[in-house]
C-alpha cells in the first residue's frame, strides 16, 4: 500500500512538473515578447489588442487619447488595435466618429514611422562603416540587400556610401497628418466595407491570386484586381508607406521630403500633399480634399507627435 502511495505521489509530481514548467516558460516568453514590442525594429503583434465594441470596453489608455486634445499631446499612448472598431459605422455624430477613428489610427501610424526611423538608423550606421572603409558583416549585408529589394532597388556587389544614400532617399517617414487624411478619405472615417472587413485603409489594389484581397462590388467585367486586405491595421499602414516610398508615381513627394530635410524643416503633410495628384483619378481635386481634411481637423499638429516610451507606459 505504501509503495502504491509512493508511486502515486511520484507520478503526480512528474505530471505537475510536465504541466506547470512549460506553462511557466511560455508565460515568461510571452512577457518577453510583449516587451520586445517596444523595440524600434520589431512590429511585434503581441502588443496589439482587439478593438472595443462600445464605450464600455474602452481601455484606459485608449480613453486617454479620446479625452485629450490630440494636437497638443506630447506622448501618445501605445494603443495598437488589430482592427478598426466595429461601432464606427453606427456612430452618426460626426465629431465622435472622427475622434474614435483618429484615436485608433494615430498610434498605429506613429508606430509604422518608428519602424522606418529604426531602418534609417541602421542605414546610417552602415553608411558610416562604409565611409570608414570597414567591411560589413554578413548579416548586415543580407539585411541591406533584402531591404533594397523591398524598395525595388538593386545594389551592386561592391557597396559604397552613395548606395546607402539612395535607400535613405526612399526610406523615410510619412507625416501622420497626411496618412490620417488619406485614410479618412479612402475609408469614410473607418466605415467602408473594405476597412471594416479587411483593414484596407488606403485602397491599394492587388492582382496576385495568392494575395489576400476583397473583390469590389462594382468591378468592371474582365477586371481582375481586388482591394488588398490585411490581418492587422499596422500591416495596412506599413504597406501604404512603402507604396509612397518606392512607387515611381510619388518621386516628387520624396524629393519634396528630402528638400525639407536638407533645410532642417519639419516634414509635414501639407507640404507633401500636392505631390499626390497621381494617387487618385481625381487628381488635384483629391489633393484639395486631403489638404482640407488636414486643415479642418487640425491634423497638422500631429506631425510632431511621438509615442510614449516603454517606461512612461509602465508608469501609466
Amino acid at each position: 500500500m505504501r509503495d502504491r502511495l509512493r508511486y502515486l505521489m511520484i507520478y503526480m509530481l512528474l505530471f505537475a512538473l510536465l504541466a506547470i514548467v512549460p506553462l511557466g516558460i511560455a508565460r515568461h516568453m510571452l512577457s518577453l515578447s510583449r516587451g520586445d514590442a517596444y523595440l524600434a525594429d520589431q512590429p511585434n503583434y503581441l502588443a496589439h489588442q482587439y478593438p472595443p465594441r462600445g464605450e464600455a470596453e474602452l481601455t484606459e489608455r485608449l480613453a486617454s487619447i479620446l479625452d485629450k486634445k490630440m494636437h497638443v499631446m506630447d506622448r501618445v499612448p501605445r494603443v495598437y488595435l488589430s482592427r478598426l472598431p466595429e461601432v464606427l459605422p453606427e456612430i452618426h455624430h460626426a465629431p465622435k466618429k472622427k475622434r474614435l477613428f483618429t484615436s485608433t489610427m494615430l498610434p498605429i501610424i506613429l508606430r509604422a514611422n518608428e519602424l522606418i526611423i529604426a531602418d534609417r538608423g541602421r542605414l546610417i550606421a552602415l553608411r558610416k562603416k562604409l565611409l570608414g572603409q570597414q567591411p560589413l558583416k554578413r548579416v548586415e549585408r543580407e539585411w541591406l540587400y533584402a531591404t533594397a529589394r523591398s524598395y525595388k532597388e538593386k545594389l551592386p556587389e561592391t557597396l559604397k556610401a552613395d548606395d546607402i544614400n539612395i535607400l535613405l532617399f526612399k526610406i523615410d517617414v510619412i507625416p501622420p497628418s497626411l496618412a490620417l487624411a488619406q485614410a479618412a478619405i479612402e475609408t469614410g472615417w473607418g466605415t467602408s466595407k473594405f476597412a471594416q472587413q479587411g483593414n484596407a485603409l488606403f485602397g491599394e489594389w492587388v492582382w496576385d491570386k495568392n494575395a489576400a484581397g476583397i473583390v469590389p462590388s462594382g468591378r468592371e467585367e474582365g477586371k481582375t484586381h481586388r482591394i488588398k486586405s490585411f490581418e492587422y491595421l499596422l500591416d495596412s499602414v506599413r504597406s501604404y508607406m512603402v507604396n509612397l516610398n518606392r512607387h515611381h508615381s510619388y518621386t516628387d513627394l520624396r524629393h519634396r521630403r528630402a528638400e525639407l530635410r536638407q533645410h532642417s524643416l519639419i516634414v509635414t503633410g501639407a507640404a507633401l500633399a500636392p505631390a499626390l495628384s497621381s494617387y487618385s483619378q481625381r487628381g488635384t481635386d483629391y489633393v484639395n480634399d486631403v489638404l482640407s481634411i488636414i486643415n479642418f481637423n487640425g491634423f497638422a499638429g500631429l506631425d510632431n507627435a511621438l509615442l510614449a516610451g516603454q517606461d512612461e507606459e509602465n508608469r501609466a
